[in-house]
């Protein structure tokens, strides 16, 4: 029941990608309703702590904003929350440089994965750090996820996953020094000693 759940969510999102490409503002308003509160959960996550609830509301706005003006390069294939978050973080990232220069939650931990001689596509790349993950312990991939991909801060992953905020630290330094290993061992190389989800 699950498994028939799960094709008739992708099938339905699939259906919403296609009128999104047809420029349909009922799919913008259907994509909206769906996920504004993960969108949310993201931005707040990554400038709550700097700037005010209608800042927040802001960055969410621009987010979809920015969905509708690229729909044209969303694959159909692909699922639609992965490319929120994305969008999600990045415009959380340039509200935060734009009010304060100094301010970019990440900066520590943004590790670039550049494909073997610049050739690796997104995809490729983005396919490559999946597997990579996978092959992390899952509290080691929970915490990662949470961090990278959900922008919580490390004392509320702490609190969440009942452990220390101290361990929590080690487990993503020791986690991305495992990325690098695996990730070059598979063709890919950093140029920066940072993490940087695709």
């Amino acid at each position: 029941m699950t498994a028939v759940r799960r094709c008739c969510a992708t099938l339905d999102e699939t259906t919403l990608i296609i009128r999104l490409k047809q420029r349909q503002q009922a799919a913008l308003a259907e994509v909206i309703d769906r996920y504004a509160a993960y969108v949310g959960t993201i931005v707040r996550n990554a400038i709550g702590d700097f700037m005010k609830a209608e800042d927040v509301e802001e960055v969410v706005a621009d987010a979809f904003v920015l969905l509708w003006h690229h729909a044209e390069r969303l694959q159909e294939s692909s699922p639609l929350k992965p490319y929120l978050a994305a969008i999600a973080r990045n415009q959380a990232r340039k509200k935060l440089r734009g009010y304060d220069p100094r301010l970019n939650p990440l900066d520590d931990d943004t590790l670039v994965v550049e494909g073997a001689e610049d050739a690796l596509a997104h995809a490729e790349r983005k396919q490559l750090l999946e597997w990579a993950l996978s092959q992390m312990g899952e509290a080691d991939r929970e915490i990662f996820i949470r961090y990278y991909y959900y922008m919580e801060k490390t004392a509320a992953i702490a609190a969440r996953l009942g452990m220390k905020e101290a361990t929590v630290r080690s487990r993503l330094s020791r986690g991305r020094d495992r990325l690098r290993q695996l990730l070059t061992e598979r063709g890919a190389r950093h140029e920066h000693s940072h993490f940087r989800p695709v």
